[in-house]
């Protein structure tokens, strides 16, 4: 069994091309608008990328979910991407990271007057997604996405813009 998983790893590794768009350093920001499942409901964030090397990224993003019946959140994500260069302009990539999510709740109190409660919760990213660089300094993606995390899992995708320095 171990040697089939040491011959997966080979072939995995081996996929990864030596060279890719990104260069080790290369930094970008940028700002996302999309959907979220749990509530149904639209969000909008902002992300920053560090480029640790040819095949991986740090990607730290904060994100907004929109109020709908009430309810409403904040998300904080700490990902890391995993990235397979298809052309010179076009990544895919598969992420993984954290997720501390603060959640916005109304509450009917003792007195039957209504409250709001804040819910918070950490949990874990798992995901994919696609970014095509229109030049040297701008590049669009986009992004599908799973949280798993206690009462609150769902899907959110995005779409976003990114100026890369």
């Amino acid at each position: 069994m171990r040697k089939i998983f040491s011959i997966l790893a080979v072939a995995i590794l081996g996929m990864i091309p030596l060279t890719a768009n990104a260069q080790r350093g290369e930094k970008s920001v940028g700002v996302v608008g999309g959907f979220n499942t749990e509530i149904e409901s639209g969000l909008a964030g902002v992300y920053f990328q560090y480029q640790c090397n040819a095949w991986l990224r740090l990607t730290p993003n904060v994100q907004a979910i929109f109020r709908k019946n009430d309810v409403s959140a904040m998300h904080i994500n700490g990902n890391a991407h995993f990235i397979l260069p298809l052309t010179e302009d076009i990544n895919i990539y598969a992420l993984g990271g954290v997720t501390y999510q603060s959640w916005r709740l109304p509450m009917i109190n003792e007195n039957y007057n209504l409250e709001h409660s804040n819910v918070n919760r950490f949990g874990a990213n798992l995901g994919a997604g696609i970014e095509i660089y229109a030049t040297s300094s701008l590049k669009f993606m986009v992004e599908g996405k799973y949280s798993f995390i206690k009462d609150f899992s769902s899907a959110g995708f995005i779409a976003g813009i990114g100026y890369v320095f």
